[in-house]
């Protein structure tokens, strides 16, 4: 069974190898010095633009570097003319991207408020020689997912070190959820683009006139703004991107297309303030998809800028605008959607008016043409009444002259 929990493998030659762990050691050692310094650098060119150039740090290194830019001073030494690009290619096999999984795993800027020990990254570089590089690198990076690397034993084997202490000097990470337990919960998600269609109407969630998404270039130009989107939540779109029914009261929360600039919006300046407040960290690829009341955002990952290849699912995060925390609600898209069916499965069986459904029409007339139909069907029932009432008061006082006279 495939699972994307599993791992990236990368191949090294055995001096690429060797180089890797010797930086691993160097920074292990050096980690109570590199951090009284001034830490490690977190930065978000991945090192395309970092300077000095290889050959500067052995000579004259700054305060704060990336991980990898410790290779010069660890004794792996740089040949002229080198760029950083040149030199990682050569000395460790890795081409630096933004995307690549082992640089994001490395020194992505999640790490920052997670892990950001020379310590830390010592250890995730000996993980990767061993186990590649988790498939949830994203999730684990913002302390939403947890992983060993931190408390292994056969890491310390690995560098030929003991660790100091009983316990290590590294944050406590959640509860382990290992990827047989994911995939188990992934696999209880019944909800999907082949069945939701029938779920909403079989439950009365709406009629088959009341379920209506986008098109695909409708997705694609959404996409332009947003970034690649996983797969999963592009069904969603296609689906139910512009209405389905009852599923949400739409001044409650709002999902749908035309809601999602103003969420997206709301969420990016929420993330700002609380980035210079000291909140959990949102990933530079975090697409919001919602939000209850304007405030409080879920958020999902990105496809192609995260992940070779391409994740076609992503876990779904709610963003607490008030607290400035992060969690997960979901492990999946299509987990977050089935939640939605189910809260509103238990309005409609607790006779809880609905309120600000997206309802469809059976009537072919454009929205504005329904309208002024709407309008005039209204003026006629007024002008009725209003005729049938001239002609009660005309009858009661024709009676009353008759009686009275």
């Amino acid at each position: 069974m495939s699972d994307r929990y599993e791992h990236h493998f990368y191949e090294y030659t055995v001096e690429q190898y060797d180089d890797l762990l010797t930086l691993a050691r160097y920074l292990v050692v050096n980690a109570g010095k590199i951090d009284a310094a001034g830490g490690l650098l977190f930065d978000r060119a991945y090192m395309l633009d970092f300077e000095p150039t290889p050959e500067g740090v052995a000579a004259h290194p700054p305060a704060t570097m990336p991980p990898l830019a410790y290779g010069p001073l660890a004794g792996i030494a740089a040949l002229p003319g080198e760029d950083w690009q040149d030199y990682c290619q050569r000395a460790f096999g890795i081409e630096i991207l933004p995307y690549d999984p082992f640089c994001l795993w490395l020194q992505s800027p999640l790490w920052a408020r997670t892990e950001p020990s020379a310590l830390g990254a010592g250890l995730r570089i000996v993980y990767v020689l061993d186990l590649g590089v988790p498939h949830d690198h994203v999730e684990i990076s913002m302390g939403q997912a947890w992983t060993d690397y931190d408390r292994s034993g056969f890491l310390w084997d690995k560098l030929g070190m003991v660790p100091d202490g009983v316990t290590l000097p590294l944050r406590q990470w959640p509860e382990r959820i290992c990827a047989p337990t994911l995939a188990a919960r992934r696999a209880a998600i019944t909800l999907g683009a082949d069945n939701l269609r029938q779920t909403l109407i079989e439950h009365g969630i709406a009629g088959p006139e009341d379920i209506a998404g986008l098109s695909d270039e409708e997705i694609r130009q959404f996409e332009f703004t947003t970034g690649a989107l996983p797969r999963s939540y592009c069904d969603v779109l296609s689906l139910i991107g512009l209405r389905a029914g009852r599923l949400v009261d739409d001044r409650e929360l709002q999902i749908y297309a035309d809601q999602l600039p103003e969420v997206n919006r709301m969420g990016r300046e929420r993330r700002a303030e609380w980035e210079a407040e000291g909140g959990d960290p949102i990933p530079d690829d975090a697409t919001f998809i919602g939000a209850r009341y304007g405030m409080s955002p879920w958020f999902i990952l990105q496809d192609s800028r995260a992940h070779r290849p391409p994740r076609g699912d992503s876990p779904v995060f709610l963003f607490d605008t008030d607290m400035g925390k992060v969690t997960q609600v979901s492990i999946s898209v299509w987990g977050w959607v089935e939640g939605l069916v189910r809260d509103a499965e238990i309005f409609i069986a607790e006779g809880i008016p609905e309120k600000n459904a997206r309802r469809g029409h059976r009537t072919e007339l454009p929205p504005l043409a329904l309208q002024y139909k709407q309008q005039a069907q209204r003026d006629r029932n007024i002008t009725i009444i209003m005729m049938a009432g001239a002609v009660l008061l005309g009858t009661t006082l024709y009676l009353i002259y008759r009686l009275t006279t």
